[in-house]
C-alpha cells in the first residue's frame, strides 16, 4: 500500500481529479462555517443588556434617596424596553444607525433620567409644578409608542422583499455626486458663511452660545429670516464638505483643486459649527456625520464601539458639554452625574406629562401643529394664528418663566390627535427607521462610508426626537435639500440574476455581496 505524502499539492490533486460531466472539475468542498463572530455578538449583546437594564439603573437607584410617595419604578419599563432592543442591535453588529439614535435617547431621556428626577423627587427647573399624579400615565404613553415603534420595525421587515428594486439595490454606484453642482454648492455655502460670520462676528463664534444668538437676532432680527440663513450656513457647508470628499475619494485622478477647496470647507466648517457657539446637537449631528464619512461605521466592531459611548456620552459628557451657552470661560451646572440628571437639558419626561396636562384641559389642536410645522415657512406676518412651537405653547400653559423648551416626538404626536395619531405616528416612525437602516448596511457593504443623507441624519434624527419639530424643520430641509441637489441619481438597469427577488431581497442583509471590498462590514 502506498502512503500519500504529509503535504498535498492541491493544484495537483485538482489537475489529476475526475472531470465531472460537461468537462467541468469538481467543486472543492466548502470550508466549515465558523460560529465566532455571533458568539462575540452573542456574548456584547449580554453585557450590553446586563449593564443598561440591570447595573445602571440600579446605580441610579443606590445613589439616590428614597423618595416618600410616587411610581418612581414605572421608567423601569422604559429602562427594560429600550435597554434590551439597544443590547440586541449592538450584538447583531448591523449598522442600524437610525435605531441606535432611536433608542439611545428613549433610554437615557425617557427612562434613566426620570428614574433619577423621580427618586430625588426633583423636577427639572425649567418645568416646575409637574404634576406627578399623570407620572403613571405618562409612562404608558410613552411605552405605548414604543410598542408601535416596535410594530413598525416589524412591519419594515416585512415589506423590505416586496419593495421596488430602486429601493433596495441602493450603492455608491447608483448614486454619484455631481460635481459642478458640489462646487457650486460649495461656493454658495462659503458666501453664506462669509455673510452670517460677519453679521455675527469673528468673535462672537468663540465667545459663548448665548451672546452669539443674541448678536445674529441683533443684526438680523428674529424669526423665520434668521433660522435660514443661520441652517443655511451651518448645514449646506456640512453638505458640501461630505460630497466633495465622497467625489474626491471615488475619484480616480485627484484634482488639487478640489483638494483645495475640501480643506477649506472642512475649517470653515470647524469655525462655524464648533462647540463653544453652536448648540450641542449641531455640533454633534456635523461631528458623527464627518466622522461616519471617514469610515467610522465600515465594520461592526467600530459600530459597536461608538453605539456604547454613545449611552456613556448622552448620560454623562452631554450636561457638561453646554459650559460655553453664557460664558466663554465654561460654567458647569453641576458636577454630580446623578444632579446633571436633573438638570434642564433632561426635560424630556416632564414635557410629555405636561402634554396629557394640556390635552386633557384644553384637547388636541387637531393637527394645527402639525400643519405649523408642514408650513413653517410662511412668515408669522402673513399668518398671524400660525402655531408657535410645541415646547413654548406647553410652557404658556404651564406658566413658565422659561419658554424655550423641548417638545418630543411622543408630545407632537398626542397633542395633535391623542392616542390614535400617536400609535400611527410612531409605527410609520419605526416602518421608516427599519427600511433606512436596511438601505444603510447595504450601502456600508460597498463602501466605507453611507450616503449624503445616511451620513447626517441618523443623527440629527435625535433633534427631531426631543423637539420642537417646528424649531427642526429648518435645519432638516437644507439638509435634505442640499443632499439632493449635489446628487445624480442614476438608477441602473440591474441584470435580471441581480434583481431583488423576494427570497434574495430577504437574503440581503445576511449574505454579503461577492464584491464587498476586503475587511469593509466585518
Amino acid at each position: 500500500m502506498t502512503l500519500l505524502p504529509a503535504v498535498v499539492d492541491r493544484r495537483a490533486v485538482a489537475r489529476t481529479a475526475p472531470l465531472r460531466p460537461g468537462g467541468r472539475p469538481p467543486k472543492r468542498p466548502a470550508p466549515p462555517s465558523s460560529n465566532v463572530p455571533e458568539l462575540w455578538g452573542a456574548v456584547v449583546a449580554i453585557w450590553v443588556a446586563a449593564v443598561l437594564v440591570v447595573i445602571a439603573p440600579t446605580i441610579v437607584i443606590l445613589a439616590s434617596p428614597d423618595p416618600d410617595h410616587g411610581p418612581w419604578y414605572l421608567p423601569l419599563i422604559i429602562t427594560t424596553i429600550a435597554g434590551a432592543r439597544y443590547a440586541w442591535i449592538i450584538g447583531e453588529g448591523y449598522r442600524r444607525l437610525v435605531e441606535m439614535s432611536f433608542w439611545v435617547f428613549t433610554y437615557v431621556f425617557m427612562g434613566l433620567a426620570p428614574i433619577a428626577q423621580l427618586r430625588m423627587q426633583a423636577d427639572t427647573p425649567t418645568t416646575p409644578r409637574i404634576d406627578h399624579s399623570l407620572d403613571g400615565r405618562t409612562v404608558l404613553l410613552i411605552t405605548v409608542g414604543l410598542i408601535a415603534f416596535l410594530v413598525g420595525l416589524q412591519i419594515a421587515r416585512l415589506v423590505w422583499p416586496r419593495l421596488p428594486r430602486a429601493l433596495v439595490e441602493v450603492d455608491q454606484r447608483e448614486q454619484a455626486i455631481n460635481l459642478p453642482r458640489a462646487v457650486f454648492l460649495s461656493l454658495f455655502a462659503l458666501a453664506v458663511n462669509a455673510y452670517w460670520v460677519s453679521s455675527v462676528g469673528v468673535g462672537s463664534l468663540f465667545a459663548s452660545r448665548f451672546e452669539a444668538i443674541a448678536q445674529a437676532q441683533s443684526a438680523l432680527g428674529e424669526g423665520f429670516v434668521t433660522a435660514i440663513i443661520s441652517a443655511t450656513a451651518m448645514m449646506s457647508l456640512l453638505v458640501s464638505f461630505i460630497a466633495t470628499v465622497k467625489y474626491y475619494v471615488a475619484a480616480e485622478r485627484k484634482d488639487r483643486l478640489l483638494l483645495a477647496l475640501i480643506v477649506v470647507l472642512g475649517l470653515t466648517l470647524l469655525i462655524t459649527v464648533n462647540p463653544i457657539s453652536s448648540a450641542r446637537y449641531l455640533f454633534g449631528t456635523a461631528a458623527l456625520a464627518v466622522t461616519a464619512l471617514f469610515g467610522l461605521y465600515a465594520t461592526k466592531g467600530r459600530f459597536r464601539t461608538v453605539a456604547i459611548l454613545a449611552v456613556v456620552g448622552l448620560a454623562l459628557i452631554f450636561p457638561f458639554a453646554d459650559a460655553f451657552r453664557y460664558s466663554s470661560s465654561g460654567q458647569f451646572k453641576s458636577t454630580d452625574p446623578l444632579q446633571s440628571l436633573a438638570s434642564p437639558d433632561y426635560d424630556a419626561f416632564q414635557q410629555v406629562n405636561n402634554t396629557i396636562h394640556y390635552v386633557d384641559s384644553h384637547g388636541t389642536t387637531s393637527g394645527k401643529q402639525a400643519l405649523g410645522v408642514i408650513l413653517f415657512w410662511v412668515p408669522r406676518q402673513y399668518w398671524e394664528d400660525k402655531a408657535t412651537d410645541t415646547g413654548v405653547l406647553l410652557a404658556k400653559d404651564r406658566q413658565y418663566q422659561m419658554e424655550n423648551l423641548s417638545a418630543p416626538l411622543w408630545s407632537e404626536l398626542y397633542i395633535n390627535g391623542g392616542w390614535p395619531i400617536l400609535i400611527l405616528g410612531m409605527m410609520v416612525v419605526g416602518l421608516i427607521a427599519g427600511v433606512q437602516d436596511r438601505r444603510i448596511e447595504r450601502s456600508l457593504l460597498h463602501a466605507r462610508a453611507p450616503t449624503i443623507l445616511a451620513c447626517i441624519l441618523p443623527f440629527y434624527l435625535i433633534i427631531l426626537l426631543r423637539g420642537s419639530l417646528l424649531q427642526a424643520m429648518s435645519f432638516l430641509v437644507i439638509i435634505v435639500g442640499s443632499a439632493i441637489f449635489v446628487s445624480q441619481w442614476r438608477w441602473l438597469r440591474i441584470p435580471a440574476a441581480r434583481r431583488a427577488t423576494p427570497v434574495r431581497a430577504r437574503r440581503m442583509l445576511t449574505a454579503p455581496p461577492a464584491d464587498r471590498k476586503p475587511g469593509v462590514g466585518r
